[in-house]
Parts: structure tokens; sequence; C-alpha cells
């Protein structure tokens, strides 16, 4: 095994050991012709400092149209009533806008899923602000048909709750005292 090895490097180091010539001509890399005059050095500086005003003109131009643009977009936002726009403050930080458009509640069933988030999910969100992100979503995403009818009904059972365990209670502890 060892005798094979070192024959294999022998064949190879006898394959690199001839000069290898690259055929590179360092002339090639010289420039053809020198700019020897004064006139053609002062022509390529005039066309140097043409081409540097004229990037300087269009960098300056494109700052003027950002500016009018995040000026548009101010204007754009701050033309939004007030409610869009705290809705897409407060709910786009977790959601883009298309998770809370697609979803249609009523008024009472915006404000616990904006009750789940602020609870369970931390949604910073200061006094007040749940009652208008709800009243926001109510109109503009509103439950509609037997989804709403459902949803009614379900939030109906949810607020009686309480009123039907103090019955089960009431009603239990009295059966327990007839025995």
């Amino acid at each position: 095994m060892k005798r094979l090895r070192l024959a294999i490097l022998l064949v190879l180091y006898g394959l690199n050991a001839s000069p290898v010539s690259a055929d590179i001509d360092p002339a090639e890399y010289e420039p053809k012709t020198s700019i020897r005059s004064e006139k053609e050095r002062g022509r390529l500086r005039a066309i140097f400092e043409a081409d540097r005003k004229i990037e300087v003109e269009q960098k300056r131009l494109e700052a003027e149209a950002e500016t009018r643009r995040l000026a548009a977009e101010k204007a754009a936002w701050e033309a939004l009533p007030y409610p869009v726009r705290l809705t897409r403050t407060r709910c786009t930080t977790c959601h883009v806008a298309d998770d809370y458009a697609n979803q249609r509640h009523n008024r009472a069933g915006w404000e616990l899923a904006i009750l789940r988030m602020q609870y369970m999910n931390n949604a910073p969100l200061a006094a007040g602000e749940r009652s208008v992100i709800a009243a926001h979503l109510a109109k503009a995403y509103p439950a509609t048909g037997s989804a709403a009818l459902i949803e009614a009904l379900l939030q109906l059972a949810a607020a009686l709750s309480p009123v039907w365990l103090w019955f089960a209670w009431k009603h239990r502890s009295q059966f327990g005292r007839r025995r």
C-alpha cells in the first residue's frame, strides 16, 4: 500500500515538475496610451466633473422625491380617522391587516377577541382603546347572516352562565338538604 502511494506521488510530482508558462504578457496590463498632454488631461477632468455634477443632481432629485413621498404618506396617514389609525397601529404589531380583515364578529365578539389578545397575548393597549378598536372593527368587518345569530346566541349563553351556575348550585344545595 505504501509503495502504491509513493508511486502515485512520484507520478504526480513528475507531471508538475516541468516549468509551466502562463503565457501572460505584462505588457497587456499596461495602458496602451498614456495621457501626456495637459489639454487631454483637462478634457478628461471636465468629463469627470460633469459626471460628478450629474450624479450629485440625481441624488438631490432622489432625496427630494423621497421627501415628497414621505410627506404624502404622512398626510395620507393623518387623513385617516382616529379609529383606523389606532387599529392599524395596535393590531399590526402582531398581525397583518388581512388577519383581522378576514374575521367577522359583532361588537361584543370583537371586544372579546381584543380582550383575549390583551390579557392572554399581552397586546399593548391603553385604557379606552379596546372599545374604540372594537367599534371600528365591528363597523368595518361585521358579522352577517347566520354567523351573527350564532355569535349572538353564544354570547347570550356566556352572559347567562353565571345565572345558570347560581341556579344549579342553589337547586343542588336544596336537593341535598331534602335527603
